[in-house]
């Protein structure tokens, strides 16, 4: 009994700890999203359905992480830094349910500290690293349609009512969509794009605590920087695509849009039009070459330098830890889940 209301007490912390730190962090993955979402083709690149080649009109200026966060501003003020923020909570508050049961499971005869978090015994580091990976792949998988509906919130160019979720939602999804909301787990790519991102965290927690502790240190360190290299050439173009294939809707009819839901007189972000022949993604690898032939290289290494900095940490973090004295007792392992990308 003591352990279940420990638990819950863990995750009544954790559920404040996520809602203040979305309050801190939406304006920053908002302006994210949306840098990865805007579209800017090449003079040239698009060529329309039965025409020799009409030439999309490429933007006047090339868009920065930072030059999108005042666009944001300027053009939506505050309350557009916040776009999302109601869905990433109701996100974290159905994953928080999710998961209940499975950290009453991993609480059942082991200590758990008063704060909640489940203290594992120092032979425990396989099970750890197996927990890691199914908090990473299962929620990847599983809200699949939170996180396609998380990022058409932060791009609409619409004013959505944080409390009216049907017409939000009448926004967000085509009618295809509403009429069979799991057809969202199929939207081409997004599955395999979120399984691969997912996959990378439990990737480098193999290095974590496997390799990492039994290099010496400066050896650990010299490692770390082609591994930091690598996570960031392999994730940050993945997070591009990712984002395009989830803004795009399925369907041959437009979402609805209400008389409330007033869009701005300036969109912030530039889509990608299907409707005037233009062919849509069809799959991974399919935005990749669309994206390359229309847009060039440089855009699948949008804030690339955001990537590089949330693999830095975790990367680092065990690898300066102290060495265990001879003949002390191991420490305690506390399980904290993996860092997402």
């Amino acid at each position: 009994m003591t352990n279940i209301l420990a638990i819950l007490f863990g995750v009544l912390v954790g559920l404040a700890t996520t809602v203040f730190t979305l309050g801190l962090l939406m304006p920053f993955v908002g302006t994210l999203v949306r840098y990865r979402a805007t579209y800017t083709p090449k003079a040239g690149a698009v060529h329309l359905d039965g025409e020799d080649g009409l030439a999309a009109t490429p933007r006047s200026d090339s868009p920065s992480y930072f030059g999108m966060m005042k666009r944001v501003y300027r053009i939506e003020g505050l309350n557009g830094l916040y776009k999302g923020l109601m869905p990433s909570i109701i996100a974290s508050l159905i994953a928080m349910m999710v998961f209940i049961p499975v950290s009453l499971v991993l609480a059942s005869g082991l200590t758990v500290l008063p704060n909640g978090r489940v203290q594992l015994p120092a032979e425990g580091t396989l099970l750890m690293w197996s927990i890691g990976f199914a908090l990473s792949v299962i929620p990847a998988l599983l809200f699949i349609p939170m996180q396609i509906i998380i990022d058409r919130a932060i791009t609409t160019p619409h004013k959505l009512a944080a409390f009216d979720a049907p017409a939000a939602l009448r926004a967000l999804l085509s009618p295809a969509e509403r009429a069979q909301p799991l057809r969202l787990y199929l939207a081409p790519g997004v599955a395999p794009a979120l399984l691969l991102e997912a996959l990378v965290s439990p990737a480098v927690g193999l290095l974590r605590y496997f390799v990492a502790p039994r290099l010496p240190l400066a050896a650990a360190l010299g490692a770390a920087l082609p591994i930091l290299l690598l996570v960031t050439a392999f994730v940050t173009p993945l997070m591009v695509l990712t984002t395009r294939l989830e803004i795009q809707r399925r369907g041959p009819e437009p979402p609805t849009f209400e008389a409330a839901l007033v869009p701005e007189k300036e969109e912030v972000v530039d889509f990608r039009s299907t409707a005037a022949g233009v062919a849509p993604y069809t799959g991974l690898v399919d935005c990749a070459r669309k994206v390359v032939e229309e847009e060039g290289w440089g855009v699948l290494a949008r804030a690339w330098w955001v990537t590089a900095l949330l693999t830095l940490v975790p990367l680092l973090v065990p690898m300066v830890m102290p060495e265990v004295p001879p003949g002390a007792p191991p420490p305690s392992v506390f399980y904290s889940a993996p860092p997402s990308f």
